[in-house]
């Protein structure tokens, strides 16, 4: 019988796990959003074709909505693609250095997503301009043409997908701090 695996202790270990369960469940809310955007956009594409070419009149709404769901969708499945390790890599140049530089690449990498993220949430909730006011604030005023909803609720893709990216990157750092591989979730989600 061999023994159990000891599983590592300390603050480190414990804002990683506690980070890893928050992540676990953003990330199913985050896939079930994708998902749900994909249908609407799929489904609204097909009345507006429907009404358009079946009924001769066209929805002033639809196209509006699926760029905007459109968008959203990008900005959620931005993060689940750097979860998953999906996103364009240069491996054929990273696989032929040493370990240690391997490891140095990680660690550059993902301080790069978190970098992003970080720009994200910052250059849109936080930075004043010299107008004095946050971009998501200049645009809170703005509504959309076709279904009238106000632009900010439409930009806050930027700051729920940074802030996500900002949690993402910090798991894979405080994993590599620890020692562990950065969490790399399956290629295809589980049917």
């Amino acid at each position: 019988m061999t023994p159990p695996e000891s599983k590592p202790s300390g603050p480190l270990a414990r804002a990683t796990a506690g980070l890893g369960w928050v992540l676990h469940h953003t990330d199913r809310a985050g896939e079930a959003l994708i998902v749900l955007l994909f249908a609407v956009i799929v489904l609204v594409g097909g009345l507006q074709v429907l009404c358009r070419y079946g009924f001769n009149a066209s929805l002033s709404w639809s196209e509006e909505l699926q760029r905007y769901g459109l968008i959203w969708m990008v900005f959620v499945a931005l993060v689940a693609g750097y979860r998953r390790g999906a996103h364009i890599g240069m491996n054929l140049l990273l696989e032929r250095l040493p370990r240690a530089a391997q490891r140095a690449m990680g660690w550059f990498v993902d301080l790069l997503w978190l970098a992003l993220g970080t720009a994200m949430v910052f250059f849109t909730a936080a930075y004043k301009s010299a107008a004095g006011m946050t971009f998501i604030k200049s645009v809170s005023r703005q509504s959309s043409a076709g279904m009238g909803v106000r632009m900010d609720i439409v930009y806050a893709c930027i700051v729920v997908g940074g802030a996500y990216l900002m949690l993402a990157a910090l798991h894979n750092l405080l994993r590599r701090a620890a020692g562990e591989s950065p969490r790399i979730l399956a290629k295809e989600p589980p049917c």
